[in-house]
């Protein structure tokens, strides 16, 4: 009996064709799972945003129950050699005790005995959608300026808001005339507040919320003005007083004009050189911080009774405004 050749109905191997078939599904596969992972990425790091700012409530109300009030910002002039942020009085209830008994609260934040505790970064206040870009920041009066001398916030509060919020003369009557400087958020300048002082109720008024990626500019989500050492906001160290915003108005969609009802995610501030230093005709103040996040849709927010809120985007900046003041007699109706 003769046996036949074997025939072999085997391949060793992918054609061309079926090799570039398995590479474009791979590509699909990849380009379907990466926004996925972007995705989810941000959910956490914006829940871990969530949590400090938590832990900046949490830290509010343990301060005050130790002193009876929430601490300010010591600043008392233009002036005053004495400067200390808010987010330093709060440091060792955030388990940050041992830095903050390296800083000599009698001088200023950028004396050479405070750099080496104030250039600490602390991951508590720091979001991390945030740009791992600048995390240093001087100041224009610093030598030399713009040295990088401190670590950086991503969180800011607002001093009060402008008289003629939104476009023109007819804005909303939330604070006095002359309202530049003014002071009826829940930051006082000179000394902290009791809970009491908070008519309008701690549940009804912001503490703070996101500035984020200062001292470099953004604009919609991209990066404004790069690399310069002159052009960025003047402000965003977690020790610097001027890392507040001063007081809410609004601008144009594109961040560039002020008077507008945009205001949040659209810029993170304003240039100091752009708009001409100390007393800027833009927010009259020199480079101010502004409400922004890299969160898509809003920002979070801590308010005085500790609570954190997420801000849509959509919100109405008079909305916002009654939300700002401590003691408006508004009612604050965000949903």
């Amino acid at each position: 009996m003769s046996l036949s050749p074997k025939v072999a109905n085997s391949r060793d191997a992918f054609t061309l064709i079926e090799l570039l078939v398995v590479i474009a599904i791979i590509a699909v596969l990849i380009g379907l799972l990466v926004p996925a992972v972007q995705k989810v990425r941000e959910a956490a790091n914006r829940m871990s945003c969530t949590n400090n700012l938590k832990q900046v409530g949490m830290a509010l109300h343990g301060y005050h129950d130790a002193r009876g009030v929430i601490p300010a910002n010591i600043r008392p002039s233009l002036n005053s050699t004495v400067r200390v942020r808010w987010a330093t009085y709060i440091l060792p209830y955030i388990e940050q005790d041992a830095l903050f008994k390296r800083i000599d609260l009698t001088q200023n934040w950028a004396t050479p005995a405070n750099t080496p505790a104030t250039s600490t970064r602390i991951k508590t206040y720091e979001c991390p959608s945030s740009p791992s870009g600048q995390k240093q920041d001087g100041a224009p009066d610093t030598t030399p300026a713009w040295t990088n001398i401190v670590a950086n916030t991503d969180y800011a509060g607002i001093y009060g808001v402008h008289a003629n919020l939104g476009s023109g003369a007819g804005g909303l009557n939330l604070v006095d005339a002359a309202s530049v400087g003014t002071t009826r958020g829940a930051i006082s300048k000179t000394q902290g507040l009791r809970f009491a002082d908070f008519l309008d109720g701690t549940s009804n008024t912001l503490f703070v919320t996101e500035s984020a990626g200062r001292p470099d500019i953004y604009r919609n989500g991209k990066l404004a003005v790069a690399g310069s050492s002159s052009a960025r906001v003047n402000g965003g160290s977690w020790c610097r007083p001027a890392s507040e915003i001063p007081y809410l108005l609004g601008t144009d969609a594109a961040g560039t004009t002020k008077g507008g009802s945009s205001f949040i995610n659209v810029t993170n501030g304003i240039d100091y050189i752009a708009e001409g230093g100390p007393a800027s005709t833009f927010y009259g103040t020199d480079g101010t911080s502004q409400i922004y996040s890299f969160h898509s849709g809003g920002v979070n927010a801590t308010l005085v009774d500790g609570s954190v809120r997420f801000i849509a985007a959509s919100t109405n900046i008079r909305t916002f405004a009654r939300l700002v003041t401590r003691d408006g007699g508004e009612v604050n109706d965000l949903n």
